[in-house]
């Protein structure tokens, strides 16, 4: 069995990913000189070469943006254009935002894998064998966690024959690779707990006796953790304008802390593991496992509060170690005090390169937002000669918009609004109007200036479109990373993403302080982000009213946080970190089974006859405007009572298994040491 072993594992690494001539690092070699033969000695020969090969690592980290699963151009179905050398490691949801299979948002598109594999429950453990229809992917030969975590290795292992860089280079060259594997694991260790662990690259020459089992979950937190402080140790705290993108010292402490708050958090960290189904090694997999380590890769094994204070120490690490820079990272603050302010200074946060407020940055090599499909999952609008915009993919639910507050931090649910108002009123008064300035950013809002108008979310209007469409049928679509459409704030801006952010930090040290007793610290974390958007401080009195009449989730370990103020956390995250991929991993973390199982809603606004008034182009400037042509804000609506989404299949089928990804069946039936995860 021993020879199998072997032959299995070499099929595995000798693949495309781990090919023995996986030397193209992306496209051509990014674009190698014509005639060009391309092995080890050749990439490694110049620093133009090998500054190559360390972009083509680059390429393959974490993108929040949806792939284009077509065969356009010929041969680049599911690898989002071009062949997926550069532009892989993009959502692997089809055409869905992670955001789409949680309480976030209600995908309507047709053929999104969010809608139609998840939210429908036919997920399985063959699905994985694929590439673009689950939401990371685990497939050694296809997938680009793997892809990277090699690139990244060889560019270590090699670096150091380059004769023309510096070796101060060719360390931070390293550094960016370490951190560039740890992000790789920690995203897999975030979707299927412990996984194999490759320290190195493999290839002919060392496959047959490297050990390519599944490890437990607490190795490979060890493993992502090791990884970033070696990264940080070699890597400078920030860079310049220059290299921006290029990951720093507080991208690494960054990642940790990312890490550490998921181990801390009930999923792992538990008296209990969270399925009572303990999966068993089939076959020749046995041989390379110990059983009784099995439970131990999805779970640490018991509860241990010490967790929450590694991630405290990580933030404080983190922090102390930006200030002793002068605190170059920061929150990007508004430049006054109006809700427009407020909208601006976020907006850049996340979207602007080089803010001072992003850690990790994960582009694409479209040089603007007009190559992405973005506006053709997410938006609303059908114009810029592209009809078939707004398929339905980013229909926010009410449920994510009833989470922002009003600016004077109090709660207003839309049911009570109904009831105590009534279905009918004028936008200057409806349920949506002085609200966290945040929720106008992430979201469509009814009435909210629009390309120099209204945003028309009513059935008729131009953004809602008819009554069955699918784009914003919620009554809501997303508007963040999309902003107006038009070629100054859309088709001609560059097509970053915020893989993290400074915020993320703050929030997770307010959570960790929570879970270790100490609220009032736990409450100034909190709101140096609430104030960055105009929100009063939170405290005891503010957090009662707004969490008031809802019932906290409860576990059995003896956690120290207050329900409350947990509750609120994860609410703030929702609302600070929406499509940026991190919904989905607090609510699994939480173990929180009742947002799986809740009903989620939208509305409808419509026009009651006479009730608006609109008119053409009146003064022939070939804009419709708020001003000169609709007279919108006056106009009466009626607003439906909350309108239930179709039931998920958690909802009525609830299990806990959903809580992390299933193996692909076909690379558990290798035998080299694969186990599933419990229930798949």
């Amino acid at each position: 069995m021993k020879n199998l072993y072997k032959i299995s594992g070499f099929a595995w690494v000798c693949a495309a990913i781990f090919g023995c001539s996986d030397l193209k690092f992306g496209d051509s070699f990014l674009e190698k000189a014509p005639g060009v033969d391309v092995t080890v000695d050749t990439v490694f020969s110049s620093k133009l070469y090998a500054d190559r090969a360390l972009v083509s690592a680059y390429s393959t980290l974490r993108c929040g943006y949806p792939i284009h699963n077509n065969a356009w151009p010929t041969g680049t179905a599911g690898k989002f254009n071009l062949g997926g050398n550069y532009n892989r490691g993009c959502s692997q949801l089809d055409n869905d935002n992670l955001d789409a299979i949680t309480d976030l948002m209600s995908s309507h598109n047709d053929w999104s894998s969010g809608g139609q594999e998840y939210a429908a429950g036919n997920y399985s453990a063959e699905a994985e064998n694929g590439v673009s229809w689950t939401k990371l992917g685990f497939v050694p030969d296809k997938e680009n966690n793997w892809i990277g975590i090699r690139r990244a290795f060889l560019y270590i292992e090699n670096v150091d024959k380059v004769p023309d860089m510096t070796d101060e280079e060719k360390m931070i060259g390293k550094g960016e690779c370490y951190a560039i594997i740890a992000s790789h694991y920690l995203d897999m260790f975030r979707n299927y707990g412990g996984i194999p662990l490759l320290k190195k690259s493999i290839g002919a020459d060392n496959v047959q006796d490297y050990d390519f089992s599944r490890q437990t979950a607490e190795a490979t937190l060890d493993y992502i953790v090791e990884l970033c402080d070696k990264a940080a140790s070699m890597l400078p705290w920030t860079v310049s304008s220059d290299r921006d993108g290029h990951l720093t010292k507080a991208s690494a402490l960054g990642l940790k802390c990312r890490a550490l708050l998921f181990a801390a958090s009930p999923l792992f960290n538990a008296g209990q593991p969270y399925s009572s189904s303990e999966p068993v090694a089939k076959a020749s997999n046995a041989q390379h496992i110990n059983s009784a380590d099995i439970p131990l890769m999805y779970w640490f094994g018991g509860y241990d509060a010490a967790r929450w204070q590694k991630v405290a120490d990580a933030c404080e690490e983190f922090i102390k170690a930006n200030e002793a820079a002068g605190s170059p990272y920061r929150l990007v603050q508004a430049a006054g005090t109006s809700s427009d302010d407020y909208r601006s200074a976020w907006n850049t946060s996340y979207a602007d390169r080089h803010n001072g407020e992003i850690l990790i940055e994960t582009g694409r090599a479209y040089p603007t937002f007009a190559d992405t499909y973005l506006r053709c999952y997410f938006g609303v609008s059908d114009d810029h000669g592209n009809t078939g915009r707004g398929y339905g993919g980013g229909c926010v639910t009410l449920n994510f918009v009833d989470m922002f507050p009003k600016t004077d931090g109090s709660r207003l649910y839309y049911k009570d609004w109904i009831s105590s108002h009534g279905n009918t009123t004028k936008i200057e008064n409806d349920p949506f109007r002085d609200r966290d300035p945040r929720l106008y950013e992430s979201v469509m809002i009814n009435g909210d200036h629009f390309r120099g108008r209204p945003a028309e979310m009513w059935v008729g209007g131009q953004e809602r479109g008819s009554e069955l469409a699918n784009r914003a049928i919620t009554g809501f679509c997303d508007r963040k990373y999309i902003w107006d459409y038009n070629d100054e704030t859309f088709m001609n801006r560059p097509s970053n993403y915020s893989y993290l952010r400074l915020p993320e930090i703050f929030l997770t040290y307010a959570e960790a302080l929570n879970e270790l007793g100490r609220k009032e610290e736990a409450y100034r974390w909190l709101n140096l982000v609430r104030e960055r958007v105009g929100l009063p401080d939170m405290n005891d009195a503010l957090l009662q009213k707004v969490q008031a009449g809802k019932t906290m989730h409860a576990y059995d370990e003896p956690l120290q946080g207050d329900p409350q103020l947990r509750e609120e956390i994860l609410d703030e995250r929702a609302r600070e970190l929406y499509f940026e991929e991190n919904r989905w991993y607090d609510i699994v973390r939480w173990k929180r089974d009742d947002i799986f199982k809740m009903t989620l809603y939208g509305i409808k606004i419509t026009i009651p006859e006479g009730g608006a008034v609109r008119t053409e182009d009146s003064n022939n400037d070939g804009v419709i405007d708020d001003k000169d042509d609709i007279d919108a804000y006056e106009s009466t609506f009626h607003y439906s009572d909350p309108i239930p989404e179709a039931s998920r299949y958690w909802a009525t089928h609830w299990d806990t298994k959903w809580y992390l990804s299933a193996f692909p069946t076909d690379e558990i039936n290798k035998g080299y040491g694969l186990v599933q995860n419990p229930g798949w």
